[in-house]
């Protein structure tokens, strides 16, 4: 048996079994011109060198790296310390700005987790509540009425016009009621407008709320209950003498966006009065 220590050239199955990687990922690296074995002239059989065993250990550190097939190429072609340090450097950008990225998403995605929390915590009793607010930075869609089904067209033209990325889960979509030009025998209230509103504001802000008091209702269940508790907030602001500053807002907190069940959907009225 030929002692290890003297060999001085690996076939391809034996360079296979060395490193743990298929003949075919080895041919792969010779084909993009990472590695180039030498060919026996009697039976064209590739044959590798030490010299290859280096090669190996240097893609197998780099591939590890993320570093790409043409990059490790031209290392090979150009190697120095000067060429050495600056790819490393290079990477190393390229990794910094993932790791912004990735910090970005998490941020995204603990916003979002928040949001349902906060709105899982209301306490919907369907008890009229007089709050006070500070203003309230908000996105506008549209200041218009929408049918339903259009409301995620606009949302999604809006974004792509105005380049603003626009998140639905977690956020709160919102409606200023028309109650006034509002189909008697429609279960639903007609809108003036729509825009969304998030706590960690995931939107570049367009439209505010005013700062005051604002009678609330929270309630849980399908949106058709809207206008059956809607005149709850009417009766307490004359039963308080309160002033109604506005119109009525359906902050639609847990919705369709977040679940299929509509017993599981939160809803908030607001009513701003003085």
């Amino acid at each position: 048996m030929e002692n290890t220590k003297q060999k001085k050239t690996f076939r391809i199955g034996e360079l296979s079994k060395l490193f743990g990687i298929s003949t075919d990922a080895i041919r792969y690296y010779e084909k993009v011109g990472i590695l180039k074995p030498k060919r026996n002239a009697e039976n064209n059989y590739r044959y590798y060198t030490l010299d290859d065993v280096r090669k190996m250990l240097t893609i197998r550190e780099l591939l590890s790296l993320d570093f790409s097939t043409d990059q490790i190429r031209q290392f090979q072609e150009n190697r120095s310390i000067e060429k050495t340090q600056q790819m490393l450097k290079e990477e190393l950008s390229v990794v910094n700005a993932e790791l912004v990225s990735l910090f970005e998403k998490k941020y995204n995605i603990e916003t979002r987790i928040s949001a349902i929390a906060k709105s899982l915590s209301l306490k919907a009793d369907e008890t009229v509540r007089c709050l006070n607010f500070e203003a309230r930075d908000c996105l506008m869609i549209s200041a218009t009425n929408l049918p339903d089904d259009y409301v995620d067209y606009f949302v999604t033209r809006y974004a792509h016009l105005h380049q603003n990325r626009i998140d639905t889960i977690g956020a709160c979509d919102c409606y200023t009621l028309d109650l006034a030009g509002s189909n008697p025998d429609s279960l639903y209230y007609r809108t003036k407008n729509i825009f969304f509103f998030s706590q960690n504001q995931l939107y570049q802000a367009n439209y505010t709320l005013p700062e005051g008091r604002y009678l609330s209702l929270v309630y849980r269940g399908p949106l058709t209950r809207t206008k059956e508790l809607m005149p709850r907030l009417f009766e307490y602001a004359k039963a308080h003498h309160l002033k109604i500053m506005g119109d009525p807002i359906e902050m639609c907190r847990l919705d369709e966006y977040e679940t299929d069940h509509d017993e599981e959907f939160i809803t908030e009225l607001e009513l701003p009065v003085q």
